[in-house]
């Protein structure tokens, strides 16, 4: 950088350097370079370049705020990242449920067994009220805990409510009531029209990877009356059509629904048996129960999906 400020000066100035008048001073970063040029024997110029101490100062500087600057940005790229780890449960668990406790057995138990052990047969009347909010969260964060830990239930109401999904903006067509002395049901809560949605169970409905899985959500839940609640629960079902069963429940009111005693008692119906969609198949009115089929529709072939009945 140096030479070529002498060579531009030298060419400025159309002199001869001459060797013998040449006087190089050492650089020196603290008194700067000096630099003689000659004109004649009797005509000197000296000129000095600027001083290299505030050049050199503000290279270090510089040098030291971009090593600043690049340890500023590998910190931050490390909490960044340490914040953005995946996390296993999508959906946060409202309970901390214990590591299970099975039985050495527990892989040979059969569904009538779970019936028989809990037991099943011989509830009080209680256990069969409405479930709560809470009810159905306890159910969730078992199935998370046991079967599905990456599973996020993200249907749009809570589960002891139902929803329209048909027409925008309408009330939701259905609720659960405890019928006097008998079971619980769903009851259309306005008017429905014949061809009206009025259940989605593809965010609601849940499917078991295979009979242990199953098995481990049934030993996980916290009360004994849901295991109970589970086995009247389950079903299953093809997802696809002629694809293999599965092992399905579901954790909102939507399973309440109860089955019509004649063809004619039946208003709500899937739109085939692998959908989760449920359509009105006649106008219904306010009040009226909401019945289903559950025969011809959804089997309980256990054995298929290595449950095994009894």
């Amino acid at each position: 950088y140096m030479h070529k400020r002498v060579m531009s000066a030298a060419r400025h100035h159309k002199v001869m350097l001459r060797t013998n008048q040449q006087r190089h001073a050492r650089p020196n970063q603290d008194e700067g370079i000096a630099i003689e040029f000659g004109r004649g024997d009797n005509h000197s110029q000296s000129k000095y370049v600027k001083s290299l101490r505030s050049k050199t100062t503000s290279t270090r500087e510089a040098a030291a705020n971009a090593v600043v600057a690049g340890i500023a940005l590998t910190l931050l790229l490390i909490v960044g990242l340490s914040h953005f780890r995946p996390q296993s449960i999508t959906t946060k668990l409202k309970l901390d449920l214990p590591k299970l406790d099975l039985p050495k057995d527990w892989q040979s138990w059969t569904f009538q067994r779970f019936q028989r052990e809990f037991p099943c047969a011989h509830r009080p009347s209680p256990a069969f009220e409405l479930y709560t909010v809470e009810d159905f969260q306890m159910m969730r964060d078992t199935y998370i805990q046991y079967v599905d830990r990456s599973y996020k239930f993200d249907d749009p109401v809570p589960p002891t409510e139902g929803y329209s999904l048909h027409v925008k903006g309408t009330p939701p067509p259905y609720h659960a009531e405890k019928i006097p002395d008998g079971p619980r049901g769903l009851f259309a809560s306005r008017d429905i029209h014949k061809g009206e949605l009025v259940h989605n169970g593809t965010k609601s409905d849940v499917s078991f990877p295979d009979a242990n899985a199953w098995r481990r959500f049934m030993f996980g839940l916290p009360k004994r009356e849901m295991g109970c609640d589970v086995t009247e629960w389950t079903w299953t079902q093809g997802q696809v059509k002629n694809g293999p069963l599965k092992l399905m429940t579901s954790f909102t009111i939507s399973i309440l629904i109860n089955e019509g005693r004649t063809d004619e008692d039946v208003n709500v119906l899937p739109e085939s048996d692998v959908s989760p969609l449920f359509y009105a198949t006649r106008d219904i009115q306010k009040g009226e129960e909401l019945l289903t089929t559950y025969e011809t529709l959804y089997s309980a072939d256990l054995d298929a999906v290595g449950l095994m009945w009894a």
